[in-house]
């Protein structure tokens, strides 16, 4: 995919929908969709594959560095999965650029924030019901919570 191109819209009229192409992302989607016709804004849609890295456990480091070609294999999948993502979506009457980026998300999706000159980011979130989610939401932030607290434009999060 080619690199993004900046904006040049009013405000609001460069919208970024970051997608971790679950159902919370598709709402969030569909919400960024409806806001760039309505405001006749420029809508990019980042799905950032996080790709193997090093990790500390309880102070260890666990993993191992990612070489170009896992993250190009990486890069790939993620292209058809963001390709069967978008299967059945109306995307006419909308300015639309779809990106893979690989990395760290939340990092990732700062840098394409700055690089299209975003006025707005869409988020999804997800309805944590299980137990074991609801621990490791309280222990551990998602991108989302990350991406509200930093990212340089209004975040809107659509549940």
């Amino acid at each position: 995919m080619p690199d993004p191109a900046p904006c040049d819209c009013p405000v609001f009229g460069c919208i970024v929908a970051a997608s971790d192409l679950t159902p919370g992302s598709k709402r969030a989607l569909r919400k960024a969709l409806a806001l760039s016709r309505g405001l006749g804004a420029h809508l990019h849609l980042l799905h950032v594959a996080p790709v193997p890295t090093v990790r500390p456990v309880f102070f260890l480091s666990v993993g191992s560095h990612p070489t170009p070609d896992t993250c190009a294999r990486t890069a790939f999948k993620a292209r058809k999965r963001l390709e069967d993502f978008l299967r059945g979506e109306q995307l006419d009457g909308v300015a639309f650029t779809a990106a893979v980026r690989t990395g760290v998300p939340h990092r990732e999706v700062l840098v394409y924030l700055a690089e299209v000159g975003a006025d707005l980011l869409v988020v999804g979130e997800r309805p944590e019901t299980r137990p074991q989610h609801l621990l490791q939401h309280l222990v551990f932030e998602s991108v989302g919570e990350k991406l509200r607290r930093v990212a340089p434009c209004p975040v809107l999060t659509v549940r």
